[in-house]
């Protein structure tokens, strides 16, 4: 195997009898990639997951299966993460299923840039018939990120202004080059806020480049059990919690910049109260609405975005709206008078 990258896949598992062997041969049976290990944790199942993972194990010495007791995902992503040896980590959860050129396709990407330091793909979620629109919005959006016939350097930047809003890469879908995944720290338990989302935005911070390849090449199954629907980790609190850390060490000088809010709707109210909170100044509120313009929201002014100081004198602007088409509607604003998105604004959700 002289000249070829190893890969390992990292799969923490915890009761998925049902899907993990369709999710690990999906992973085995990678077209155009020699140099495979497969590390799955299993976290203290207690539905036969373990011995479906050791009866693949038997047949195919690519596979390792390591038992732990029952501390959660995070924990047993922190535990594999040790035991991988490959030139390159790759994701992926019990329940989903890899496109078989994900690993072809994702190390062509690597090979293409060295300052890349993780890499995703487009995804799709199924079963359909059930989808929720708000997963059918994620999902398209996610994918929106990576254009066809984009370039490394266009898709990072398109991926770092996009950062505040969601997290911009699928976790699942994702692959670490080993160095810059080792230099930023991996995955942590972080005062129990998604590991997934930290770890991007660690990235980020790191000066290793973020992209994808502009293909499907991750299938990722919606279920009623699945943690992020379960686990107080990813709820809509606690991203913002993460965003808040990572805004102020980023883009607010630790709380020394200061920071102005596009909207004062429930999202842009969400965001004041929580900069008040943290003691970071809040110069405008901009709305649309006349009712609202004019008044104050806990001593904050509310604007129109004419009336605002030039670029600079506000802050960074934060687009905090929710409603459809309310984006192209700050950016229509915004632009005219001056203002930069990912300089002088920036959205958030």
């Amino acid at each position: 195997m002289a000249g070829v990258s190893l890969v390992s896949f990292l799969i923490p598992v915890y009761n998925a009898s049902a899907t993990v062997e369709e999710a690990v041969g999906s992973v085995l049976g990678q077209r155009h990639a020699p140099g495979l290990e497969v590390v799955v944790v299993d976290d203290g199942s207690t539905d036969g997951t373990p011995e479906a993972v050791e009866k693949l194990a038997r047949s195919d010495t690519r596979l390792r299966l390591v038992c732990t007791g029952h501390r959660g995902q995070v924990a047993a992503a922190v535990n594999g993460q040790a035991l991988c040896r490959g030139d390159f980590i790759a994701r992926m959860d019990a329940d989903d299923i890899a496109h078989p050129e994900r690993v072809a396709a994702q190390l062509a990407l690597f090979a293409a840039e060295p300052q890349l330091g993780a890499v995703g793909s487009r995804v799709r979620y199924f079963p359909r018939k059930r989808l929720r629109a708000g997963l059918l919005h994620y999902e398209k959006w996610i994918n929106s990120l990576l254009p066809e016939k984009d370039s490394v350097e266009s898709a990072h930047e398109r991926i770092i202004r996009e950062l505040f809003v969601e997290c911009p890469l699928a976790n699942p879908a994702l692959m670490f080059r080993r160095e810059a995944f080792e230099q930023v720290g991996g995955y942590r338990d972080f005062s129990g806020m998604p590991e997934d989302y930290d770890l991007i935005f660690r990235f980020a911070e790191s000066g290793w480049r973020l992209g994808g390849v502009p293909r499907v090449l991750h299938y990722w199954r919606d279920s009623r059990d699945r943690v992020s629907r379960n686990d107080d980790r990813y709820s809509e609190q606690s991203f913002r919690k993460l965003k808040l850390h990572y805004l102020k060490k980023l883009r607010l000088e630790n709380g020394r910049r200061p920071v102005s809010i596009c909207g004062a709707g429930p999202v842009g109210k969400a965001w004041l109260k929580a900069f008040l909170a943290e003691g970071i100044q809040v110069r405008f509120l901009v709305e649309v609405n006349p009712r609202k313009i004019g008044k104050t929201i806990h001593g904050v002014p509310v604007v129109q975005a004419e009336d605002l100081p030039a670029p600079g004198d506000t802050g960074l602007i934060l687009g905090a709206v929710g409603q459809k088409g309310a984006r192209e509607n700050i950016r229509a604003n915004l632009d005219p008078l001056g203002f930069r998105e990912g300089e002088d604004y920036i959205f958030v959700a």
